[in-house]
């Protein structure tokens, strides 16, 4: 394999590691966004709560009381879908982040490959060098014994 093959390879080895992490960045912003929706969802489950309380001790129809409890009933499967979500995302988190893991390995793998061929190829210029000046020392001593 030559130099130019590798570089294409790490080139697209790269691309492919940026889009892992660009996914992997998606999931985490998804996963943050869910969270934030759970602690709106409860934090206004909280605030309905409180307002059927006071409801409760200043008096409220029987109407009035099983709407606020369809409510909340609607609120709590709404906080416990989200929250399923959450778990959901978590695990695609720890999937996009494999993957971006096995597609970083390669890019090292490429580098790597690209590192050896070239001391290779200083190991095959250098010892082509050396021959050359021990050709040229043994020419020249043979031309003094002359």
């Amino acid at each position: 394999m030559n130099d130019n093959t590798l570089l294409i390879l790490l080139n697209l080895a790269q691309e492919a590691s940026h889009e892992a992490a660009k996914n992997l960045a998606h999931v985490r912003l998804t996963k943050t966004k869910i969270a934030q929706q759970i602690k709106l969802l409860e934090n206004y489950r909280a605030e309905y709560n409180e307002i059927l309380n006071q409801n409760l001790h200043q008096g409220i129809s029987h109407d009035k009381l099983q709407n606020y409890h369809q409510f909340l009933t609607i609120l709590e499967i709404a906080i416990n879908y989200q929250k399923d979500q959450l778990t959901l995302w978590s695990q695609y988190i720890n999937e996009a982040n494999l993957y971006w893991q096995k597609k970083q390995q390669r890019v090292n793998a490429f580098k790597i490959l690209i590192q050896r061929a070239k001391q290779k190829k200083n190991k095959y210029l250098n010892d082509l060098e050396q021959k050359q000046i021990d050709e040229f020392a043994l020419k020249a001593a043979l031309r003094r014994t002359q």
